[in-house]
C-alpha cells in the first residue's frame, strides 16, 4: 500500500473565535487519538503560551482555554495513553536566554476517575514504587493500580 498526497489543495479551517495558530517554530507537538496538539513556540520576537488542537478528520483548529504556566519554546512534550500531556523545560526569556527545568502536566481530555486516583496516590506517596505488595494491599491500593507499578 502506498501513500499518495491528495492532488487537491487542503483547506485551512479555523476556529471561529480564535482563528488558527500564529506561525511559530520550536513548539511542541503531541498526538492523541485523532487530534494533534501544539503548545508554546517562538516566532522571532514573541514566546507563546497557547495550546491548540487540530482535529485530523476535519482539519479544524481549536484554541484550548488553558495555557502553559509560562510561555516557552525549545521545550519537550509527551502524552500518556490516558491523555495527559507533560511539558518539560524550554527557553522562557528571549532577552536573558533564560531556560527552565519546570515539569507540568495538562489534561487534554477529561480524565477517568481511575486516572485521577492514580495521579493523587502518586502525589501523596512518592515512594509508592518501593513499597512491598503487602504494604500496597494494606493501604487499599486496587490490583489494577498495583499492576501499573510493575510496568
Amino acid at each position: 500500500m502506498s501513500c499518495r498526497p491528495s492532488t487537491r489543495p487542503r483547506e485551512r479551517l479555523q476556529d471561529n473565535a480564535a482563528g488558527y495558530p500564529s506561525a511559530r517554530r520550536c513548539h511542541s507537538c503531541v498526538q492523541y487519538g485523532n487530534a494533534v496538539y501544539i503548545c508554546g513556540g517562538y516566532n522571532g520576537w514573541q514566546i507563546f503560551d497557547d495550546i491548540w488542537k487540530l482535529a485530523l478528520d476535519t482539519m479544524q483548529w481549536t484554541k484550548l482555554p488553558s495555557t502553559m504556566p509560562e510561555p516557552a519554546y525549545f521545550h519537550a512534550a509527551a502524552i500518556t495513553p490516558a491523555g495527559c500531556m507533560y511539558v518539560h523545560g524550554g527557553v522562557v526569556s528571549i532577552e536573558e536566554n533564560r531556560r527552565t527545568s519546570s515539569l507540568y502536566r495538562i489534561w487534554l481530555v477529561l480524565p477517568s476517575l481511575m486516572e485521577l486516583t492514580w495521579q493523587r496516590v502518586n502525589d501523596l506517596i512518592p515512594n509508592l514504587h518501593k513499597m512491598s505488595q503487602d504494604s500496597l494491599h494494606s493501604i487499599g491500593l486496587p490490583p489494577q493500580l498495583m499492576d501499573r507499578l510493575k510496568q
